[in-house]
């Protein structure tokens, strides 16, 4: 399953990839945009806001951007993910999703998405920058090593909340249906996200690395626009690997459909007959 996953996520991604990266760059740019427009606000008034939070000890410029960052690129990956799973389970029964379409659907649900997101990542979030405004690097890497197995359990728990709520047509009942189907497969859904994540920091590391290694020959050199290369890098990166993850979670979802609920027949039926449920 796991590796099924992965690989029929890629396969869908090179079948499809103008189509995917289309749409999760029209969800990603604007949190992007966000992203850019706080951070020139904040280093434009760098010292008022330093004086405003930084001498309470509550927050700091650096910090309070990097809560954000994280924040943003969360919500962001919850709707790339929504988007995924919608447009996947389209083109598995057989349809010639658009764009467009797929956009609108994500936007109709945009609400609910929303309030799953608050529910799923956004206490946690919370809770972790309550934990990163009051410990060093170093702690904070620490603890992360430490917690790290009951955090991937409890992602493994919420994996499907997205597609649940763009497929099933799901509120905020997405949270039971989604760890009760990860549940029939926890141990299959659990080495995934394990996988999936080693792959995603893997494929990022590569790109965001590649202007260091252009500048590493000799024959590219940026000047003062190195970290400008070097930021329009990391979108880059962000920019596939985002989609890449979320196009093999709805496939994993579709995967633990097929082994726990038969799904693959009730697809077969779709295509046969063009029944939509």
């Amino acid at each position: 399953m796991i590796v099924g996953a992965i690989d029929g996520g890629a396969h869908v991604l090179q079948r499809r990839g103008r189509d995917i990266l289309l749409g999760s760059a029209a969800l990603m740019l604007p949190m992007v945009a966000i992203y850019v427009a706080l951070s020139v606000l904040a280093f434009r008034q760098f010292d008022r806001y330093e004086q405003l939070v930084g001498d309470r000890g509550y927050l700091g410029v650096e910090k309070g951007l990097g809560l954000i960052a994280i924040g943003v690129e969360s919500l962001t990956a919850h709707l790339v993910g929504a988007y995924a799973a919608a447009y996947l389970v389209r083109y598995q029964m057989g349809g010639e999703p658009r764009v467009r379409q797929v956009l609108g659907a994500v936007l109709r649900r945009l609400p609910v998405l929303a309030a799953t997101w608050l529910l799923e990542r956004g206490v946690p979030l919370l809770l972790v920058g309550l934990i990163y405004l009051n410990t060093g690097s170093s702690a904070l890497t620490g603890l992360a090593i430490l917690f790290s197995p009951l955090l991937v359990l409890v992602v493994s728990w919420t994996l499907f909340v997205a597609p649940v709520v763009m497929c099933e047509d799901a509120g905020i009942g997405a949270f039971r249906r989604a760890r009760r189907l990860a549940g029939a497969r926890l141990g299959a859904v659990y080495s995934f996200v394990w996988a999936s994540t080693f792959m995603s920091f893997v494929l990022f590391s590569g790109i965001a690395a590649l202007p260091a290694l252009a500048r590493s020959t000799k024959l590219i050199t940026f000047g003062s626009y190195g970290w400008l290369a070097q930021g329009v890098a990391a979108q880059m990166a962000l920019l596939i690997v985002v989609p890449f993850s979320a196009v093999a979670t709805a496939q994993m979802y579709l995967q633990t459909r097929v082994h726990a609920e038969g799904l693959d027949i009730v697809l077969a039926a779709d295509r046969a007959f063009g029944v939509r449920t």
